[in-house]
């Protein structure tokens, strides 16, 4: 692909030359950004690896991929579906549908069983003007699988924010707690802490999986250091009706989140099938990277 320098495949070989450069060498700090169903899809394996071999710094995420973290760390399931089903039958079955992806409604219940019981178990004082991703560490040092984003990310000491994480079922069963119980969260903290992991960073590598809330969050955090140094999207939207998700990279350097001289690629196609050979010709050349040299 890297050969053909053109069209889709031109742009998955010089992607993969970016990602390589960002995972081999100490110097950057990386950032993950994951925004539509890549957990239900099945990438919490792939993830978690990229966090065992130390290649991430921080997950930027969606509240609902974090739901489905905790609904499989519950030994629940996603179940092929179909697009096509009718949906009528499916919520008379006890089934919610994302595409073609199924998820038992039980599963949400225990859910929120989860996430009450979690939350209880922090010390009331700890839970007033707690961070998301201080909240997210705390759930994954609880979570028993060691499959779990969450749990990989906790005892890696991966950062995992996710600002729109109340928007999601994990998000709502929280809400639903702070109406009885004391819970108050503090979003601001999280700017804080993203801010000033890109500021002390020496260099920046970024890893957008279909744009989002994720990307937005990432990027502008690297604002005040002029932008990121190495960027790669994945996207499957266009730029025509000027959603940030279809935006191309190069127009962030308008705005100040790309460093003018820093390498970008745009990748147009579907996340579930760029970013496995992507990665997958990356652990060609990039088995492990030593994180203790920039702890």
């Amino acid at each position: 692909m890297s050969g053909t320098r053109v069209l889709g495949g031109g742009r998955i070989g010089e992607a993969t030359d970016v990602v390589a450069e960002m995972f081999r060498e100490p110097s950057y700090t990386n950032f993950l950004t994951i925004a539509g169903p890549m957990v239900p899809a099945g990438f919490r394996l792939l993830f978690g690896d990229l966090i065992d071999r130390g290649f991430l710094d921080a997950l930027v995420t969606t509240g609902a991929n974090l739901t489905h973290d905790v609904i499989e760390s519950l030994g629940l399931h996603h179940y092929q579906g179909s697009f096509h089903a009718d949906d009528r039958k499916l919520i008379q079955a006890g089934y919610s549908r994302i595409a073609d992806i199924f998820v038992k409604e039980t599963s949400f219940e225990k859910l929120d069983k989860t996430v009450r019981k979690f939350v209880s178990k922090i010390p009331v004082a700890d839970r007033k003007n707690i961070a998301y991703s201080d909240l997210l560490t705390r759930f994954g040092l609880m979570i028993n699988d060691e499959d779990s984003i969450l749990y990989k990310a906790a005892r890696k000491k991966v950062k995992v924010f996710s600002p729109g994480l109340l928007d999601s079922i994990l998000g709502f069963s929280l809400w639903s707690f702070a109406q009885t119980e004391v819970l108050q969260l503090n979003p601001i903290t999280d700017v804080t802490k993203i801010v000033e992991m890109a500021m002390s960073a020496d260099k920046i590598g970024v890893v957008i999986l279909g744009g989002g809330l994720p990307k937005h969050h990432t990027l502008l955090a690297s604002v005040l250091r002029e932008g990121v140094d190495r960027a790669v999207q994945i996207t499957s939207d266009r730029a025509e009706p000027g959603g940030l998700s279809g935006a191309p990279l190069a127009e962030s350097i308008s705005w100040r989140k790309i460093r003018k001289g820093g390498k970008f690629v745009d990748v147009y196609g579907d996340a579930t099938i760029c970013f496995p050979l992507i990665i997958g010709a990356v652990l060609d050349r990039v088995k492990k990277r030593n994180r203790t040299l920039k702890e």
